[in-house]
């Protein structure tokens, strides 16, 4: 519990500091087509969620009561640093607005030498290296450019990163996977510690960096599982639900001709936010899902790996038809 505490005072009081200079730097997330807010609010705190998890695994490190530098929990470190390295680059984005072809480029070379480092510590590969590695980047990436996309409300993502950041702890703990553990407590304690700066009311955005790194960090997390031998649902469990909905909305506006870039309002949170849902409420079930989607890989880890993904699948199905039952009323006060 010292990681988690130590992530979630550094990280609060890191986001403190950072807002008024944020707004001094003009790192300001103006509202457009795909936003849920109304008025121009600062972007960049997720610099302090990293500066919350890089403390509670320094303090790890420093303490050495968590094997977090001993043998296969060296691994701790390889999430945290593909995790800095999204944020330099989500910060820089945040700053310049890179081309989302160098984006994609960055991040594909990243993880695919992270996945490589990975993959060089399997001590009982679960498949071949050549397998590992471009399976493995691919979802990287995938995952981070969900995570980014679905950060539009205010909570959603420190909701689901605490959830995700206390599932691969205890994924650390019940299958002895050292290198899940500390990073995993780090990112929940990290996440609380922002949460109250995001959400009922915004005062700050993760913006880019945050987003980035969180979603590099959930997906190295995942990575670092599966290389140890952690059966496959259990690693994908806490990514079900953002990459579902992600992918039913590049479905929809690819069957509509639209373009799949552009900016957009079809992702389930927005559609329940528009019909008068608060932030919260859209994030809590969000969130929500996510934990029923990890209940039942925990329930179902026992039976063969399609059980499990079928679980998931339903609870995904369920969330993605949400949007289809929300009544049509006047929108409730956005923050």
């Amino acid at each position: 519990m010292v990681v988690f505490g130590v992530s979630l005072v550094c990280a609060a009081t890191a986001v403190g500091i950072l807002i008024p200079a944020l707004r001094r730097w003009q790192i300001i997330d103006v509202p457009n087509a795909r936003s849920s807010h109304d008025a121009p609010v600062p972007r960049g705190g997720g610099i302090g969620v990293l500066v919350g998890v890089a403390a509670g695994v320094l303090a790890a490190s420093l303490a050495d009561s968590t094997g977090a530098t001993d043998g296969a929990g060296a691994l701790a470190w390889v999430p945290l640093l593909v995790a800095l390295v999204m944020g330099v680059l989500g910060l820089v984005d945040d700053m310049s607005s890179l081309a989302g072809g160098v984006r994609l480029a960055v991040q594909a070379v990243v993880f695919v030498v992270a996945a490589w480092i990975v993959a060089g510590a399997m001590s009982d590969p679960p498949v071949a290296a050549w397998v590992f590695v471009p399976c493995a980047a691919f979802v990287c990436v995938g995952f981070v450019n969900a995570f980014n996309f679905m950060d539009g409300v205010n909570g959603i993502s420190s909701l689901n990163a605490i959830v995700s950041g206390l599932w691969f702890a205890w994924i650390g703990t019940s299958q002895d996977v050292a290198g899940l553990l500390v990073p995993g407590l780090a990112l929940a304690g990290a996440s609380l510690g922002f949460l109250p700066w995001n959400a009922p009311r915004a005062r700050v955005f993760l913006g880019d960096v945050g987003s980035y790194a969180i979603g590099a960090l959930i997906a190295m997390m995942a990575v670092v599982g599966w290389s140890q031998d952690v059966p496959l649902a259990l690693c994908v469990a806490p990514l079900a639900i953002y990459v579902a909905d992600t992918a039913w909305a590049i479905v929809k506006r690819a069957r509509g001709g639209r373009a799949l870039m552009d900016a957009h309002r079809e992702h389930v949170y927005q559609r329940l936010v528009d019909g008068g849902w608060s932030h919260l409420a859209a994030g809590l079930t969000t969130a929500g899902a996510s934990v029923l989607c990890v209940l039942a890989a925990v329930l179902l880890q026992h039976q063969p790996a399609l059980v499990a993904l079928a679980a998931m699948a339903l609870v995904a199905a369920l969330y993605l038809s949400l949007p289809h039952f929300v009544p049509d009323h006047d929108r409730v006060n956005q923050s």
